[in-house]
């Protein structure tokens, strides 16, 4: 028997915040207000001030590429925002990436199947792992978010590997994954 349960799902992310230096916050870019927790936030700043905190916008070669800018805007009002469009190729192994900049000259997001905004959160992170006096350390990134934002699609693209199970269904992912 697996607990499926509210209470067993807020320990999975009560620990995930607990182990992240980081934790990403994974929106939907066709409802990014909705896809949001506030919640999320709150909670990650009562564990520790100190953990940062990145809005993600998933998906967006779903929206125009004007709706996402202004939704960045909006977002980065607050904290760290970046759009991504994690990869859809369909091989096993090798996802392929786009750069900002080779993005920048398409009219839309929705051009390839590679995964675009990967090599700003990386740039990020990098950031974020040095410590004082510009040294660079390990760190942990949770990713969290709701049901069908796109998770673990992100984690594949990152990795530029299938480590994690996606699906159109909710809940393909119900338990804490360390990749």
């Amino acid at each position: 028997y697996v607990d499926y349960s509210v209470k067993a799902f807020y320990k999975d992310f009560a620990k995930v915040v607990e182990a992240s230096d980081v934790i990403i916050e994974v929106l939907d870019a066709r409802d990014p207000i909705g896809t949001r927790c506030k919640d999320v936030e709150r909670f990650v700043r009562k564990v520790d001030p100190g953990k940062k905190v990145v809005l993600l916008l998933n998906k967006i070669d779903l929206v125009p590429k004007k709706v996402v800018e202004e939704w960045l805007v909006y977002l980065r009002e607050e904290l760290p925002a970046i759009a991504f469009k994690s990869s859809t190729q369909k091989q096993a192994q090798n996802l392929g990436r786009r750069s900002a900049a080779a993005a920048q000259h398409a009219t839309s997001f929705s051009q390839g199947s590679e995964c675009l905004g990967a090599d700003i959160l990386i740039q990020l992170l990098k950031n974020y792992a040095r410590g004082k006096g510009g040294l660079k350390t390990s760190i942990n990134v949770g990713i969290v978010g709701l049901p069908n934002v796109g998770k673990s699609s992100i984690v594949n693209s990152l990795k530029r590997s299938r480590v994690a199970k996606v699906g159109n269904q909710p809940g393909i992912t119900k338990n804490i994954q360390e990749i």
